[in-house]
């Protein structure tokens, strides 16, 4: 219990690979990273006992920082967490929260008494003379947000707000001033298990879709390739490039300059074919269908099997699989935002995550998606004040990878 207000705030972003911490206080009006932590989660250890393992990767992540005199903002996965966008009448805001919990009853696959619901209002917008207030809900089912007080009180530590990190990436765009007027805008943060992509419009919330993708399937396809361990084929890859063209095989003929880039061509969705479900992904666990993986192509960069000794692959052809799969999935996204929603096409992608900073990864995806600008978050360079440069070294060692922890701890600093 605390017996003064915190003067500074902490993100903590649980996640299946590692967990990261940004500790944050107000500097002039402007936020100030004062301390950040890493830690991360045993990969025996979760296996066999996984909240055991996320605690003790939480307890490494906060070791050097404050906590009495702190708040605890923590992190729920957004594919267990549903979000919905509902328009109500327009209507005093006092009578908001009542018609919130009545639109809630016809927008969550669930029973009411199931889950956890929070709400903001977004804007009021004005139509044909009409106004109607566009609302964010939120819907957590209480098994959810148990999972995270569990891994909380084994860390000995007591969450003072709990957020989504989905969301999150919006409030870390916003302080790291990455946000621009009047811009469409999609977040992609790239982690270990899953993949979020938040698309946003003049600085408010649109849609949010999760993928069942994670930079694993790239180190477990490097694995499988090298018959090497995964902590080794996780090194690998730290040092891939997706720009560099494969070195041809004694014997071939070196691809000619129109060859195919990093990913091999996919049937085009846009325009034309059937687009995703938005609640196929949504529900998760909780019994939501997930569509299988697109076969590999059978041309370009695809894998076949010759006869005899398989020779080593070329890495970038390694990768040609699940980074296909993760292109497929953002395209779906991108076309059911941009077609079934009727929204302003994207102009800006915005890279989180362990896996943005792979080599070569922003231009073949600004390739295959046909946007000119994609960037790698970089919270170390933005508009935050950082602390000492010891106490920051993680953030700048593995900048893309914060951003979550960076907008829960955002989240927690608006209410000191």
């Amino acid at each position: 219990m605390l017996f003064s207000k915190p003067s500074k705030a902490i993100g903590v972003d649980i996640g299946s690979h590692s967990v990261k911490a940004v500790q944050m206080t107000k500097s002039g009006g402007r936020l100030r990273v004062e301390q950040v932590g890493f830690g991360a989660v045993d990969r025996n250890k979760i296996n066999v006992d996984p909240i055991a393992a996320q605690a003790a990767a939480v307890r490494d992540a906060l070791l050097r920082m404050n906590l009495p005199q702190s708040l605890l903002v923590g992190s729920l996965p957004g594919q267990n967490v549903v979000i919905r966008y509902p328009h109500l009448a327009d209507m005093p805001a006092n009578q908001i929260a009542e018609a919130v919990e009545s639109e809630a009853g016809q927008n969550i696959p669930y029973e009411l008494s199931e889950v956890y619901l929070d709400w903001s209002l977004l804007e009021k917008v004005a139509d044909n003379g009409e106004t109607t207030l566009r609302v964010l809900l939120v819907a957590a089912k209480h098994e959810v947000i148990e999972s995270r007080v569990q891994i909380a009180n084994v860390a000995q530590i007591q969450y003072t707000v709990l957020g989504v990190d989905s969301l999150a990436l919006a409030d870390a765009a916003e302080s790291c001033d990455y946000l621009r007027t009047g811009e469409s805008v999609a977040l992609l943060n790239l982690g270990a298990s899953t993949t979020s992509i938040h698309f946003m419009k003049g600085g408010l919330s649109n849609f949010i879709r999760d993928i069942s993708w994670g930079g694993r399937e790239l180190i477990q396809a490097i694995a499988k390739s090298r018959r090497c361990e995964f902590v080794e084929a996780e090194k690998v890859l730290t040092s891939a490039s997706l720009l560099t063209p494969p070195a041809p095989a004694p014997g071939r003929q070196a691809p000619p300059e129109s060859a195919p880039g990093p990913f091999p061509p996919s049937p085009p969705t846009r325009g034309g074919g059937s687009l995703l479900d938005p609640f196929d992904d949504e529900l998760g666990d909780f019994g939501g269908s997930q569509a299988p993986p697109p076969k590999p192509p059978a041309h370009g960069l695809g894998m076949g099997m010759g006869g005899g000794a398989p020779e080593e692959k070329d890495l970038r052809e390694v990768l040609t699989s699940p980074l296909t799969r993760l292109v497929t999935e953002i395209r779906r996204s991108f076309d059911y935002y941009e077609q079934q929603l009727y929204e302003k096409p994207v102009e800006r992608l915005i890279l989180s995550g362990g896996v943005a900073q792979l080599p070569g990864l922003p231009e073949a995806l600004g390739e295959e998606l046909g946007l000119d600008n994609v960037e790698v978050a970089n919270p170390a360079s933005s508009a935050l004040i950082l602390g000492q440069e010891v106490a920051v070294a993680e953030l700048r060692r593995r900048p893309a990878q914060f951003m979550v922890a960076i907008g829960l701890a955002a989240r927690g600093a608006a209410e000191l």
